[in-house]
């Protein structure tokens, strides 16, 4: 389906008005303060990090090489059935965050050259889908963002 208009060349959605897709962050976040109970509850904060997880994912110059595979990691634990509290999954994550000089290091935007050349640049879901959705269904829809970009991963890299 061709719109006619710009794709983002990290994840392959259409791009917002903006020109930007890290405004569609920026959207999600407004969302989740109408929809949440709650950052500090362990749904809010699960919905939050499988939304801020999979944007990330899908847009890989803005995390480093050796935290790519730290987070796929830890967002199929937050998927699984015996997942652990998603505070402890966060707590890890920003430990690794900030235990390297490296891991914290944004590429300038759409360079890749830190990322494995399977990575995809087009995904089953994307923001833009999860945007494009009811509000009250937010949560769901964020886990089932995060299942299908780490299926796509699972495909493309094995």
């Amino acid at each position: 389906m061709s719109t006619g208009r710009a794709v983002c060349p990290e994840c392959g959605a259409t791009l917002p008005d903006s020109g930007d897709c890290w405004t569609r962050v920026h959207q999600l976040l407004e969302i989740e303060t109408r929809v949440l109970p709650g950052l500090d509850s362990e749904h809010g904060m699960r919905a939050h990090f499988f939304a801020i997880a999979s944007y990330q994912l899908q847009h890989p110059f803005r995390v480093g090489a050796d935290t790519l595979p730290v987070l796929r990691d830890s967002v199929r634990r937050a998927l699984g059935p015996s997942a652990p509290p998603i505070a402890h999954i966060r707590h890890e994550m920003g430990r690794h965050m900030t235990s390297g000089a490296k891991a914290g290091r944004m590429a300038a935007p759409g360079d890749r050259s830190h990322v494995d050349p399977a990575w995809p640049r087009e995904w089953t879901v994307t923001a833009e889908d999860v945007l494009a959705g009811s509000e009250q269904d937010y949560p769901q829809a964020v886990r089932s963002w995060a299942a299908s970009t780490v299926d796509d991963l699972d495909r493309a890299l094995g």
